[in-house]
């Protein structure tokens, strides 16, 4: 017999009042425009109230999505990517609106982990559930990362992949191309073909709550990269982490412990990194280190680059992370 499947929860709406939607525009790339047309389209269709507001680089939307909310935005459509989601993300949890995500950014990791695969999809389902007096949602929590630096240190929030080392260096590398050879996955290969030959990063590793037997708690390694991830495929089609859930309430950590310093060595390490991960034996290969948990501290002996959902945010010295402990509301599809 088949077990049902089962449905997203749902968001009840107040059948009395209108709803008023907010909208909140990364104007970076054309498609976004194309999409935003659409979506007004549908809006004024079904008769609903909006308001619009665009980011950049300045403000990339932390402060346009409170005013949307003070405006009385009953829910959010973030048309960008995961640098836009990661802004609007815990204003939006902490004020339990609802957001949709329109994906019109350059890798949308998170809205394809959801179900929500392209502008095409996310228009579709605007067209189905908004307006309606509930609507299937996910809940996601929104992770925090204390960032400190030689001069002090700030709080960020994020979603989906934190990452120190190798890995920033790959956004790094993809951030430096001009902006019509960021091509999606394409422009990140080729940020990250770069990093693959970055040297290693002396750091120590502090998990409070950890049960993996490569960490005991405190770890001192020198490692290419260290990652804590809530998708399972964080740069295209491999997966990298098999048990990382976008609403799960644990990271999955990953320190990378490259051997190999020489270009040829290395380019054969990660060869066969790479065969095992298209394998799926992740635990066979001596480099990859994983384990889960909700807290790590990252203590670095040099300034090292930090990335955020993509989102290059400097060097730190010490990286403290905490899964969420609020989640945003999205909708998903059925």
């Amino acid at each position: 017999m088949t077990a049902p499947r089962l449905l997203p929860p749902r968001i009840r709406l107040s059948p009395e009042a209108a709803m008023k939607v907010g909208i909140l525009a990364n104007p970076k790339h054309a498609r976004t425009t194309r999409a935003y047309v659409r979506l007004v389209e549908v809006l004024k269709r079904k008769r609903i109230t909006y308001r619009s507001a665009t980011t950049t680089p300045q403000w990339p939307g932390t402060e346009q999505t409170s005013q949307l909310l003070d405006w009385g935005a009953d829910l959010v459509v973030v048309l960008g990517g995961d640098g836009t989601l990661r802004a609007s993300a815990p204003v939006l949890a902490e004020a339990r609106v609802p957001g949709l995500i329109i994906p019109t950014g350059t890798a949308n990791v998170l809205s394809k982990h959801i179900g929500v695969r392209s502008a095409e999809n996310a228009l579709k389902l605007a067209d189905v559930h908004v307006g309606s007096e509930s609507m299937p949602v996910c809940h996601i929590p929104v992770n925090e990362a204390d960032c400190f630096t030689a001069t002090g240190s700030r709080r960020e929030h994020f979603v989906s992949l934190a990452g120190v080392g190798g890995d920033a260096m790959a956004i790094s590398g993809h951030a430096r191309l001009p902006a019509a050879l960021r091509l999606g996955v394409l422009g990140y290969a080729y940020g990250a073909s770069r990093a693959l030959f970055a040297p290693l990063i002396k750091t120590r590793l502090m998990d409070p709550h950890s049960a993996s037997p490569q960490f005991d708690g405190t770890t001192v390694t020198e490692a290419w990269s260290v990652m804590a991830a809530k998708t399972s495929r964080p740069a295209g089609p491999i997966p990298v982490f098999d048990h990382a859930k976008v609403s799960a309430d644990e990271f999955e950590f990953l320190a990378v412990e490259l051997r190999s310093t020489q270009a040829g060595d290395r380019l054969g390490e990660w060869a066969q990194i790479g065969w095992n991960r298209l394998n799926r034996r992740r635990a066979s290969h001596s480099s990859m280190h994983y384990w889960q948990g909700t807290e790590l501290s990252i203590i670095l002996e040099t300034p090292t680059q930090v990335q955020l959902d993509g989102d290059l945010i400097g060097d730190c010295r010490r990286l403290d992370l905490r899964a969420g402990t609020t989640s945003l509301a999205v909708l998903t599809p059925n």
